[in-house]
This record gives C-alpha cells, structure tokens and sequence, in this order.
C-alpha cells in the first residue's frame, strides 16, 4: 500500500521524484514492517520519516542561512522571518486538516509539508542561496 498510490501525499508532484522515493521507501518499509496499515502505524511511520525530514531541513537550513548570511545578511534574515512563518503555516494547515480530513492528517500532513519544505530549501540553496 503505497502513499503515493493511495493519494495521501499529493505534494509529491511539487517535489523531484528522487526526493519523494527516498521518503516514499521509509515510509512504505515502515508501514510493511509493523504488518497492519491503521491510524497507529500511519501515524508512527509519518513522525518517523517527520524526524529524519526535519534533521535533513535543519541541515539544509543551515547551509543555506550561513552562506546567504556571508553573501547578504539581509537575505538571511528573510530566510529567518520566512522559516518562521512556514512553520507557524505547517502547524495550523496540519491541525486543520486533521480537523476536516481525519486523524491521519496530523501525521501525515507534517510529513507530507516538511518533506516539501526541504525541496524548496534545497532548490534556493543549490540556485541563488
């Protein structure tokens, strides 16, 4: 059963498809490993591949701000601002959704939000940052 077939994650076309796949392989493995698909595995193997995704957002984050903050301190400050709001973004979109579409939202969409976050980190750092 894989979350790119059953339609939860329909940010993926915003994303190469190589980032998704990485992602999309955790997910399913984790999801196969606990031998039942039910809110609890959806919402444990999300807030796990959640937790790798933010590490590699931070690290991202990271690379991005010291050299925007070499090259244009007051990019890195946008940068700053920007995160910020994305985050506080994430978490009412998240809880929202969880609200209107189900329990799984909450899960899922942070996955589904994070994983996009970090395309988007990558793209300004690896094309302007």
């Amino acid at each position: 059963m894989s979350i790119l077939r059953n339609g939860l994650l329909p940010l993926t076309l915003l994303l190469p498809l190589g980032a998704w796949g990485d992602y999309d392989k955790q997910y399913q493995a984790c999801l196969d490993a606990s031998g039942m698909i039910n809110n609890a595995s959806v919402a444990g193997c999300a807030e796990g591949v959640s937790e790798t995704v933010k590490k590699e957002m931070n690290r991202v984050y990271q690379q991005l701000f010291l050299k925007l903050q070499d090259d244009a301190p007051q990019d890195a400050e946008q940068l700053e601002t920007a995160q910020k709001a994305w985050l506080v973004y994430r978490n009412g979109q998240c809880d929202l959704q969880g609200k209107h579409v189900g329990s799984p939202m909450y899960y899922t969409c942070p996955m589904e939000l994070n994983i996009q976050r970090v395309g988007e980190l990558k793209f300004l750092l690896e094309n302007g940052g």
